[in-house]
């Protein structure tokens, strides 16, 4: 296939010659410019390179075209037509640099055109993979643009997001409530919050959304939300959900449904009653279950119900427990068992309870018991509450 906009080259010293040439390839649709001499090339503009050049010439100017050309890219070829077509001045050409040599003696035109379409062949290629190769180029760019673009929204959603949770190491009287998270990306679809109902009571939910990234962190944007007209709404007396980890369920279980965005979640709700003594809570699918402790004797709080957001008519059931004094709550997403060392989960359930009787039980010492800090990398999300009653 000719490609009209490829350029050739034509140095002979003989005039007869080259006009031939000239013709020849001119009428196969080629640009063709002719020259007398090889160093007629370091006057021609940089528009006008040739892609083959075709010449008569001897092996010291196919030498110095070589010289010449170098910093070219691609190369232009040299095909050289020579008179002299021993086997030692056909080496000798190759070795100056030429890339084919015909004989102009008795010239075969046939001979002649392959041996140039052979040598258009080498250039289309190296052009087409040029063009590859700056195509690829450019669409690394513009991902690496895209990439740092949504890194950078990202680490927004995430400033939102954690701006979202509640304070750590707030104070209900002589309750403590701290926290830690570590996404595993920049968003996280671990969510919590506790707040002060009144004097007495204390409410608080934790949340693991199914699948990780921006649409997770988005349900948690709609749990904030939930939690934040709940409370207002308890304050205005319009409704009392709140106060009902069963109902604050079913009302997170109903609008997630509305969004139709196909997540779900596992949640666990409480309310701590400091007056009554009584935890009361729910749970939707929580797993691991809460860790109750009563000084070094801790057990998993007991409970079962539905995920969130899966089935429109889910019933959530209310729990209660007792609160001995110096209670301690540990709440824990399950991306916790992604990093401990057991091989089935009741190993890491024993795993769990074993660590968490060797902490404090402050958030401090539950992030060094489980050696969060040494994590390099953390397969899924992992989220701790920690909720502490203080005998003083």
């Amino acid at each position: 296939m000719i490609h009209s906009k490829e350029h050739l080259l034509v140095i002979d010293a003989d005039s007869t010659s080259s006009a031939w040439l000239v013709e020849h390839f001119a009428a196969q649709g080629f640009e063709v410019t002719a020259a007398a001499t090889p160093e007629s090339c370091a006057e021609m503009p940089a528009n006008q390179r040739p892609d083959v050049i075709i010449g008569d010439l001897m092996p010291e100017g196919v030498a110095w075209l070589t010289d010449f050309l170098e910093p070219f890219e691609p190369r232009p070829p040299v095909l050289v037509l020579t008179n002299p077509i021993s086997t030692d001045h056909i080496l000798e050409t190759l070795r100056a640099g030429a890339a084919d040599v015909v004989s102009k003696v008795a010239l075969d035109i046939s001979a002649l055109d392959e041996a140039l379409r052979r040598q258009l062949e080498r250039v289309r290629l190296f052009k087409q993979s040029k063009r590859y190769r700056q195509d690829l180029e450019r669409t690394v760019s513009e991902f690496k643009y895209n990439l740092d673009e949504l890194r950078a929204d990202q680490r927004a959603g995430r400033q939102v997001q954690m701006k979202m949770l509640p304070e750590k190491g707030l104070r209900f009287g002589n309750i403590s409530i701290d926290h830690c998270i570590k996404p595993s990306l920049y968003l996280s679809g671990d969510f919590f919050d506790y707040y002060h109902i009144d004097q007495h009571r204390v409410g608080f939910y934790f949340a693991d959304v199914s699948g990780h990234g921006a649409s997770s962190a988005f349900v948690t944007v709609l749990l904030k939300n939930l939690s934040n007209r709940l409370q207002r709404n308890i304050r205005r007396q319009s409704s009392d959900d709140i106060l009902h980890p069963d109902r604050l369920l079913a009302r997170v279980n109903s609008e997630l449904l509305e969004t139709d965005l196909g997540k779900h979640l596992t949640m666990f709700a409480g309310i701590i009653d400091t007056e009554k003594r009584m935890l009361t809570y729910s749970v939707g699918a929580h797993y691991p279950m809460p860790v109750f402790c009563e000084g070094k004797d801790c057990q998993f709080l007991e409970g079962r119900g539905a995920p969130v957001g899966l089935m429109a008519q889910a019933n959530y059931k209310i729990f209660e427990k007792p609160l001995p004094p110096g209670f301690s709550i540990i709440i824990v997403s399950d991306g916790l068992f992604e990093v401990l060392d057991a091989s089935s989960l009741d190993a890491k359930e024993a795993l769990m309870l074993e660590r968490v009787r060797a902490s404090g039980h402050t958030i401090g010492e539950l992030e060094s018991v489980f050696q969060l800090d040494a994590l390099s990398e953390i397969p899924d999300d992992i989220a701790i509450v920690s909720i502490t009653e203080s005998l003083v």
